[in-house]
């Protein structure tokens, strides 16, 4: 077993909140709290928190939270591709 390096788990929760945020900007809704991109952007900031508190000695936890960042990286883009398409002159 290999230790994986926080900051590549960390990149990858990083790029979530982003692309999550930018569909939470594009999607316009009356409640912006209950959705599922706001769940995956406060999912993902919580869990760089626990990732740089509690990755560092053990690789089946790297692990862990490296397949957790890659499974909800995936579920955003899924995501991203499910957006209306944006208009040009709106």
């Amino acid at each position: 077993m290999f230790f994986i390096p926080i900051w590549i788990t960390n990149v990858l929760f990083l790029v979530t909140t982003v692309l999550a945020g930018f569909q939470h900007s594009q999607m316009n809704r009356e409640n912006p709290i209950l959705n599922i991109q706001f769940g995956v952007m406060s999912f993902s900031i919580v869990l760089m928190i626990l990732v740089t508190l509690y990755n560092y000695e053990n690789p089946w936890l790297a692990l862990g939270f490296f397949l957790t960042a890659i499974g909800s990286l995936a579920i955003t883009i899924r995501q991203n591709r499910m957006l209306p398409p944006r208009k040009r002159f709106e």
